[in-house]
């Protein structure tokens, strides 16, 4: 045992040096480095033309078209889909590695990942420790980390500036807090605006507690008029290109997809709990696919504990992030992994991992992480009972028809034995609908089911003639059930 102190302490003192933090870099760099030459969809020596690999993917390739745009000095509106702060990125790099512009950014930016996360685990844990939970960490979510920070995606920059604008409310104070928080806020804007929302409750914080008022106003003006000057910029640009403030894709956003037409509460339910209702997504569940989240309560208790007021605002801006993103009617369990939406809030669980592993380290001593102890195993308890369960209503339905919808949202309508690509089919008061903006489907293997959310007004669904579909449909909606389920929690 003493020996093993003594190695321990060895190594602790030698990750306190500077020469340290470079030589763990540099592995990092290198195994990033392995992982992207590694990656099954790495699109390799093929040209860009190939469509090969992750540029076969929409998103990925509207990324590389954006920028060979702008590296050819202009942009247009075929090729201008979503904010370009991404794409700008691979600008130095796409001349000479045509295949492959975004590698260096990603690097420097999951680097920069790394230290902002070690800077946050660092405020609790010893070295050691802290390098001991980054290492099972990697070891751990190898899918996960080659999901979301191999293959190219514009949530890569805002995940380093939210854990860089964490880091600056703990680290800093005064003015320059403000200023710093900002910035970052502005440059998010530039590649994900619904991230920039999410520094609200940290500039909030770090406005109020200057010293006095004076202070505050003028903080408080200033990171609005950096922020404001990035918006400017967006939409000055979006209206040269486009004719308007805002460009096709955010018009569709709304208009295709739309927020919050599904209750918050189930979704927290399909995304966290289970989501083989009505979805029949087996291994989606974040808590069984991520257990250790468990642990992230605890660690949400130290962590408000010891940080106070800033530990909060830094807690609230990750709530924050992610109920924009369960707004989003796209975001569901069914495409979490299908369509890679988890990288919209994978960053979180870099925070919430240094939390918890803070609680487990420092913490054990201290009534209020007790307090959060028990309420992870209550929080263990409900998920192992607490379940959606259908419900039939009676409605008036024929072959094919349903002739009055109740009100309520959401409403699931199955027309049992019936194919689900028959959904286009279907007609809501004789108009054709939209997915996610008014309907979800499962993408596992299922009858012809569709989940109506509050967008999707309308007493009578009616199926087109040449469907042929003759089955009757049911109509119900989810009512909270308990039943003990010890599988759900079995890998």
């Amino acid at each position: 045992m003493d020996a093993m102190q003594q190695r321990m302490g060895a190594l602790g003192k030698w990750l306190g040096g500077r020469s340290a933090g470079f030589v763990l870099l540099a592995l990092l760099a290198a195994l990033y480095t392995w992982a992207y030459v590694q990656h099954p969809l790495n699109p390799g020596p093929a040209p860009v033309e190939a469509r090969a690999g992750w540029w076969s993917w929409a998103d990925q390739y509207k990324y590389l078209q954006a920028t060979e745009a702008l590296a050819a000095g202009g942009i247009t509106k075929e090729v201008y889909h979503y904010p370009l702060g991404y794409s700008a990125l691979g600008v130095p790099f796409v001349r000479w590695w045509p295949a492959h512009p975004f590698f260096v950014p990603d690097l420097l930016l999951v680097l920069g990942t790394a230290v902002m996360w070690w800077r946050l685990a660092r405020r609790w844990l010893p070295a050691a420790a802290a390098l001991l939970v980054a290492v099972g960490f990697i070891a751990m979510h190898g899918e996960l980390l080659r999901l979301t920070m191999v293959v190219p995606w514009n949530t890569l920059p805002t995940q380093l500036t939210l854990l860089a604008g964490m880091v600056v409310l703990l680290d800093t104070a005064g003015r320059r807090t403000v200023w710093w928080l900002a910035g970052l806020a502005a440059a998010t804007w530039l590649v994900r605006p619904i991230d920039a929302v999410s520094f609200a409750p940290m500039l909030v914080w770090a406005v109020l507690r200057l010293p006095k008022w004076g202070e505050r106003v003028v903080g408080a003006l200033g990171g609005i008029a950096i922020i404001g000057a990035a918006m400017a910029t967006v939409g000055a640009l979006n209206l040269s290109v486009f004719g308007s403030w805002r460009t096709p894709y955010e018009q569709a956003a709304h208009i295709m997809v739309g927020f919050f037409s599904y209750p918050l509460a189930q979704k927290l339910h399909w995304a966290f709990i289970d989501a083989r209702t009505f979805f029949g997504e087996a291994d989606t569940a974040l808590l069984w696919r991520y257990p250790w989240l468990f642990l992230a309560v605890p660690g949400v208790f130290f962590w408000v504990k010891r940080e106070r007021m800033a530990g909060a605002a830094v807690l609230a801006t990750l709530v924050l992030n992610w109920l924009l993103y369960l707004g989003y009617n796209d975001f569901f369990p069914s495409s979490f992994y299908r369509f890679s939406l988890i990288h919209y809030v994978s960053w979180s669980f870099l925070p919430l991992l240094a939390w918890a592993a803070s609680a487990c380290w420092a913490g054990w001593k201290m009534k209020t992480v007790w307090a959060g102890w028990g309420l992870a195993a209550a929080l263990f308890v409900v998920a192992l009972g607490l379940r959606l369960e259908e419900r039939a209503l009676p409605v008036d339905s024929a072959p094919g028809e349903v002739r009055a919808l109740p009100a309520a949202r959401p409403l699931w309508v199955r027309f049992p034995d019936e194919s689900l690509e028959k959904v286009t089919k279907l007609r809501l008061d004789g108009r054709s609908m939209l997915e996610s903006a008014d309907y979800q489907i499962p993408y596992v293997p299922s009858d012809l089911k569709l989940l109506l959310g509050d967008h999707a007004s309308g007493q009578r669904i009616t199926a087109l003639p040449e469907a042929g579909i003759t089955a009757t449909p049911q109509v119900g909606d989810y009512h909270w059930a308990w039943r003990w389920d010890w599988s759900r929690a079995r890998p």
